[in-house]
């Protein structure tokens, strides 16, 4: 387990691919079982559990749909399972590296002082929605046998797409 684990962070880290993990069910389903946690922690701070539960089933659904779409249009429907257990794997260690972060800008939002803190604690937050990009933009790289930026051009439309899906069913009053 500590291999895998290991494996997950070298993608993280660039130094790997989801050619790397093995093609496996129960790996798919474990890296889906880390995802939904690390998203129902990052969620329920936010939302019911309820919302927050179908928010993160959603969030999955999307993700796995989105990807079976890509792959299919390409005919690489053979680097599905590896390919949803990188980016589930990785986004389950993204979403828990974030935490400290978030709870850190959500506490100088409740003080309603824009200070120094709240600024880095912000600008850190840019800086990990480019890494996560940069690494959903990796592994697609080399699902798709592409150059990088296009791997990172199809991460921001994930992004985009899900951003939009989420923001008009779990919070229409901000648009």
């Amino acid at each position: 387990m500590g291999r895998l684990l290991q494996r997950y962070f070298d993608i993280c880290l660039l130094r790997a691919g989801p050619q790397d993990l093995p093609a496996s069910d129960f790996l798919l389903w474990l890296s889906g079982l880390g995802y939904f946690a690390a998203g129902m922690i990052m969620s329920v701070q936010n939302l019911d559990l309820a919302r927050a539960t179908l928010l993160v089933g959603l969030d999955i659904a999307l993700l796995a749909v989105l990807l079976f779409v890509l792959l299919w249009s390409r005919t690489l429907l053979a680097r599905y399972r590896q390919t949803l257990a990188a980016l589930l794997g990785t986004g389950a260690i993204l979403q828990v590296a974030v935490l400290p972060i978030l709870s850190w800008q959500q506490a100088g939002l409740a003080e309603e002082t824009i200070g120094a803190a709240l600024m880095l604690a912000s600008l850190l937050l840019w800086i990990w929605l480019l890494w996560d990009l940069l690494v959903i933009g990796h592994i697609l790289r080399h699902t798709l046998s592409t150059r990088l930026p296009i791997g990172v051009l199809l991460a921001l439309t994930y992004l985009f797409i899900s951003y939009s899906v989420t923001r008009i069913l779990f919070f229409p009053e901000t648009h």
